[in-house]
């Protein structure tokens, strides 16, 4: 990452630090306000800034530092100073369209809600990162579209009983059917404090069960002997330091990714070294297994169906990060490019084969975990069922079994993104979203990701958007 990009992401997430210093929980209420809330920041670039011609969108976290760099658009669109715009180099800011487009992390849910029924979020108050979401800061109802990381469910869309029914409908106005189409990938870590860790020659270490053991609160110290065991020696210098657990207490695609994760991987029965101590021993209750499910709410120790004072519930990846950042023995599981913004250290984690510690830092290495997800399952739901949508090629939906059970040599813990923009969009932005989705899916776009610690997605999913942003034969364009 450049030095540019390097000073942006620090002004943007150390002001995140929390009260939650050597163990005391932070909370939202506890987050500091960004040094760019509300026109600190100078990045606005069109002299009709803040006009009718701008987008407003916002959502997931987890794709969100790639979007606009962590510039959060805190306030509303009418205010003076005006919000502040995506960062330079972010997709957002590169696309090349008439307005700007305004993007505020609230969370995939939280996002999701606002498309698909009109709960008068779009225009209140886009809240500072790591602070409970209130609104989007939008000009206008609805939003011009939503970031989130857990694909559409039948539930949601697009049958009779789900709550997109028949398209959105703002008074007389039909939005028409959704266009779902998946953006790029990344990985979920579990950030640390190097300087904490005096045991430490290279980076914190963690097997398939420890982090398992560690999610679901078995561990609670740093000086467990399974995390002895992975780093060939202790991380703290053999004195006893309580671990805590940092997750989020937002609807978040994230906490969906990563649950899937640990509700596909701790469960196996544990064989070889794991089967005995230091490691798993039923008899002395060492048990690394998942017993949670899989939830956009976060599920496990920490929640309400499971007290622990060690686990701290914080909104958003910032706000995660934020938590463990000060935090002397803070870690939890947050989206990498905000570790990597933060100059947060990310832990090395075991391979689907068990033999190789592998960074999250190793992009070739993130790259190997989604090489798979080229599969599209047109109109499915995220759930399993299809969405029985009148367009089904318009929502291009590919199934974590593509990307949770990961080659060899690959990062073992990872996922990816999607847009909803609205099939019918009565003429507003309609160009500037043309292109903005054109944009995602360009070579131009791939280069600014990397640097960013994202993965772009392949050229057949990519060549799959486009077309469905285009139409193809008796298939009608799925943005209009």
């Amino acid at each position: 990452m450049n030095k540019h990009l390097v000073a942006l992401a620090l002004a943007a997430v150390t002001a995140l630090m929390l009260s939650a210093c050597n163990g005391t929980s932070g909370s939202s209420s506890g987050v500091a306000p960004l040094p760019n809330a509300a026109g600190a920041s100078g990045h606005r670039v069109h002299h009709l800034d803040n006009g009718t011609q701008d987008l407003h969108a916002g959502g997931a976290t987890f794709p969100a530092y790639g979007y606009n760099l962590g510039d959060q658009p805190v306030g509303l669109a009418t205010y003076s100073p005006p919000q502040p715009t995506p960062g330079p180099g972010s997709i957002l800011a590169s696309y090349g369209g008439t307005g700007v487009p305004y993007y505020c992390l609230t969370g995939s849910g939280f996002g999701r809600k606002e498309f698909e029924a009109n709960n008068g979020t779009a225009t209140q108050e886009c809240a500072a990162l790591g602070q409970s979401p209130v609104g989007f800061g939008a000009r206008q109802d609805p939003l011009d579209f939503v970031g989130s990381d857990v694909a559409m469910a039948s539930t949601e869309c697009c049958a009779y009983g789900s709550t997109y029914y028949n398209g959105r409908l703002t008074g007389s106005v039909t939005w028409g059917q959704p266009f779902e189409l998946p953006t790029f990938g990344g990985p979920i870590v579990f950030p640390y404090n190097q300087a904490s860790f005096t045991g430490l020659s290279g980076a914190l270490k963690l097997s398939t069960w420890t982090y398992c053991a560690i999610s679901n609160g078995t561990i609670s110290d740093w000086n467990d002997a399974a995390i002895t065991a992975d780093n060939g020696g202790s991380v703290t210098g053999g004195v006893s330091e309580t671990l805590h657990y940092y997750f989020r207490s937002d609807s978040s695609g994230t906490s969906y990714l990563f649950t899937n994760k640990l509700n596909h991987s701790c469960n196996k029965p544990w064989k070889g070294k794991y089967k005995k101590d230091p490691y798993q021993n039923l008899a002395k209750g060492r048990d690394a297994s998942w017993s949670f499910g899989v939830s956009s709410t976060w599920p496990g120790p920490g929640s309400t169906g499971d007290p622990n004072s060690r686990f701290f519930g914080e909104s958003g990846n910032p706000g995660v990060i934020g938590g463990i950042e000060s935090d002397s023995w803070g870690t939890g599981y947050a989206e990498g490019a905000w570790a990597a913004a933060a100059g947060v250290a990310q832990a090395s984690v075991l391979d689907s084969s068990g033999r190789h510690f592998v960074s999250p830092t190793n992009a070739k290495a993130v790259a190997k975990a989604l090489q798979n997800a080229n599969t599209i399952d047109y109109g499915q739901g995220s759930d399993g069922n299809p969405l029985g949508s009148s367009t089904p090629w318009c929502q291009l939906y590919i199934p974590p079994t593509e990307f949770v059970k990961t080659p060899t040599g690959a990062y073992p813990i990872v996922g990816l993104s999607y847009w909803l923009f609205y099939g019918q969009n009565n003429g507003v932005h309609v160009s500037d979203k043309k292109k903005l989705i054109t944009f995602i899916a360009s070579t131009q776009a791939n280069a600014l990701l990397g640097p960013l610690e994202y993965t772009p997605l392949s050229k057949k999913v990519h060549a799959a958007v486009l077309k469905a942003l285009n139409g193809s034969g008796s298939q009608t364009a799925c943005l209009q």
